[in-house]
């Protein structure tokens, strides 16, 4: 799955999301890292929200839009993006990074792709629920 965060993309495999949902309505959490924007019911299921552009570092403008709820490791979480772009393989030269949270990155239709670690995510952002 392909989304923009700010003026980025990035993926991530398909098996980690186990939703897309509109921002919605969160619930703050007091005293939470800045990247916790709160938490968010999801069928039932209480869920923390993190906002993908504060633990990228990546500028934003915008509101985001939507999130997506992945899993990893038997627990769920939301990132907040501006947008899905599309669902479907990704093609090109892989390039190796050295980023705790990108696996690779290729261009794509024209754009640099950042490809994400979920597992370094999920340990990031648990430490800060």
């Amino acid at each position: 799955m392909r989304v923009r965060v700010g003026e980025e993309q990035y993926a991530l495999g398909v098996e980690h999301v186990y939703e897309v949902v509109d921002l919605g309505e969160l619930t703050p959490v007091p005293g939470a890292a800045d990247s916790v924007l709160g938490l968010r019911n999801v069928d039932g299921e209480i869920v923390p929200a993190f906002d993908l552009a504060t633990i990228l570092q990546i500028r934003s403008e915008r509101k985001p839009q939507r999130l997506l709820v992945t899993e990893c490791r038997s627990q769920r979480a939301a990132f907040a993006v501006d947008e899905v772009i599309d669902v479907g393989p990704i093609a090109g030269t892989m390039q190796e990074s050295e980023s705790r949270y990108l696996l690779a990155s290729t261009v794509l239709d024209g754009a640099m792709v950042g490809v994400l670690a979920v597992d370094a995510l999920f340990d990031s952002i648990m430490a800060e629920v």
